[in-house]
């Protein structure tokens, strides 16, 4: 047994009296009678029992390539258990957990970011917690006993704050959508267990480090550097930037129009574009045959797992180890130092916003924003 599953670990267990290895992931691998490979398996505890779920072979499938992709690849391997399910069968939380994977899996109006984060704190917090309980007991106290206290002592609030969100999320839709007879989480928040909030973290990225960046950026492919550039320029977060189509953008009226179905809200999003980013967009349409702004050509778009691979090679050439999504808090951090006020930041990131904001944004929003924007590419661009 071993609390991390590598290659090399099993090549040194095939040579030994070994039948199974076990990762603190929740993954087992079983060695075959042959002793040649072996089996990977998804294991999660409901009560006393154990259930396996199988992933991979190895050596087929390498261990680096399989803890790599283990979210995308258990939310793949759990959906054939999915596909039965009716409402009769909504008797304990695992099976609505199992039916809320599916849906937001086959939803497109759920980003891929959160189907696979939400595939894996599910398989990885709540079927094991929380999958044997009945939904008749679900209340605040089983929360704060069988989720809460224990992760309390090994993961951060903004982490557990996750889990729970995910938790709740699952109730309200299956709610929603007539599949449970009430939502027994409707009133629960996570206030309820504590009063302190999770930090903020700040982003890799701090303003000091825009010129090193932005030189890197500039020295990239031209498709490449569009992209960093776009994200850069307006923070817009990795899906919504690689799902840009053109007819989502007029090159004339320099705006930019993120629809519902790709904005991390849910609302429609519109950007104002700066003179030299339309320069850009209008040199790549010329040479794009594709309906996708970012795309190798074809009718697809460029997968987000090459654009993370984009990522960390810039992360490299810059000298500082970074993610997309610094990109956009680098965005909004220096769009303070600039001196731009919040409220108009706020819009530019599409967050959330109540009644009142919304009137507000409708007739103040557009021009601040592009001004700001304006500014900031200024200082990108030149």
């Amino acid at each position: 047994m071993t609390k991390r599953i590598s290659d090399a670990a099993i090549k040194s267990a095939l040579k030994m009296n070994v039948s199974q290895l076990y990762d603190s992931r929740r993954v087992e691998l079983r060695i075959n009678k042959a002793r040649d490979g072996g089996t990977f398996f998804d294991v999660v505890f409901i009560g006393n029992k154990r259930e396996r779920t199988h992933l991979a072979k190895w050596p087929a499938v390498t261990a680096k390539a399989l803890f790599d992709e283990l979210p995308a690849i258990r939310a793949e391997k759990l959906a054939a258990k999915r596909d039965t399910l009716r409402r009769s069968e909504f008797e304990i939380c695992a099976d609505l957990l199992m039916w809320f994977m599916q849906h937001i899996d086959d939803d497109k109006t759920f980003s891929e970011s959160y189907v696979n984060t939400a595939s894996s704190l599910i398989g990885n917090h709540l079927l094991t917690r929380l999958g044997d309980a009945k939904l008749k007991d679900v209340n605040k106290t089983l929360l704060y006993k069988q989720l809460y206290l224990p992760l309390l002592t090994g993961y951060t609030l903004s982490s557990i704050k996750g889990v729970f969100s995910v938790f709740k999320r699952a109730f309200s839709l299956a709610a929603s959508l007539e599949l449970i007879a009430k939502d027994p989480l409707q009133h629960v928040t996570f206030s309820h267990f504590t009063t302190d909030k999770p930090p903020k973290r700040s982003g890799r990225l701090k303003p000091h480090d825009l010129s090193k960046l932005v030189i890197e950026i500039n020295q990239l492919s031209p498709l490449r550097r569009t992209f960093f550039l776009m994200q850069l320029l307006h923070a817009t977060r990795i899906t919504e930037t690689s799902l840009i189509k053109w007819s989502y953008i007029s090159l004339e009226q320099c705006n930019l129009y993120l629809p519902s179905t790709i904005t991390k809200n849910g609302k429609d999003h519109r950007l104002p574009l700066s003179p030299q980013i339309v320069e850009i967009l209008k040199e790549q349409k010329r040479l794009s045959k594709s309906p996708y702004v970012f795309s190798f050509g074809g009718d697809r778009f460029i997968p987000r797992r090459t654009i993370n691979n984009w990522c960390s090679e810039l992360s490299h050439k810059v000298g500082i180890k970074f993610t997309s999504h610094d990109l956009r808090k680098l965005a909004a951090d220096s769009l303070q130092d600039m001196g731009i006020n919040g409220d108009v930041i706020e819009m530019i990131l599409n967050h959330s916003q109540g009644d009142l904001d919304k009137v507000y944004k409708q007739r103040y929003s557009q021009t601040q924003m592009r001004l700001a924007i304006d500014k900031w590419a200024g200082v990108v661009l030149g």
